[in-house]
């Protein structure tokens, strides 16, 4: 909704003049390590420049001990809890380049790199008896993270396109490589 009102606005506000600068969102699903989802706002300026910021999630994947940790323990998970799981979230801003391949400029290659901040979800099993049974509980931490998301845009129409290319988060905890196809929806090009 932000898109399209920022977008008919900025058109309905400069009717005579024809600006250089777009603005859309995208969304995007991602493979890889872990299936994750992408959901972004950018921005560019003259055509050559791109500012993005955006938040990115890999599904919750379950997760199970160790083989050494199972040798002496036996699952005893409570029945209201849930199995246990791990997954994180990204908040990250992005700047980078972008160079148009044809004149008509509905091809176009993005090369953009930025810092981020991961939180990350993930069990931590414990010996709850003697009788060598477990339970888990579900730590947080967040860590600060590199983003690096290169991609082919193709815009379609002056508002609708799509995008394919991969995407790198990189931080002390773990590195996360993905490649993701999405949907871009706004201002995106210019007539």
């Amino acid at each position: 909704m932000a898109t399209l009102v920022s977008g008919a606005q900025w058109t309905d506000s400069k009717p005579s003049t024809t600006t250089k600068h777009t603005l859309y969102s995208s969304g995007e699903y991602l493979v890889g390590d872990q299936q994750a989802g992408k959901l972004g706002m950018s921005y560019t300026y003259n055509n050559k420049y791109i500012l993005s910021v955006g938040y990115s999630a890999t599904f919750k994947t379950t997760v199970t001990p160790s083989d050494n940790f199972l040798k002496s323990a036996t699952n005893v998970t409570p029945a209201t809890s849930v199995e246990p799981f791990e997954n994180s979230e990204n908040l990250h801003m992005m700047m980078g380049r972008i160079f148009n391949l044809n004149e008509k400029k509905n091809l176009r290659v993005v090369i953009q790199a930025g810092p981020g901040i991961t939180t990350f979800r993930e069990p931590e099993f414990a010996l709850v008896n003697s009788n060598s049974q477990y339970n888990f509980e579900t730590k947080t931490s967040k860590k600060l993270s590199l983003v690096i998301n290169p991609k082919l845009e193709m815009p379609l129409h002056a508002t609708v396109g799509c995008s394919v290319g991969p995407m790198v988060v990189v931080n002390s905890n773990q590195t996360y490589i993905g490649a993701g196809i999405g949907i871009m929806y706004g201002l995106i090009k210019n007539n």
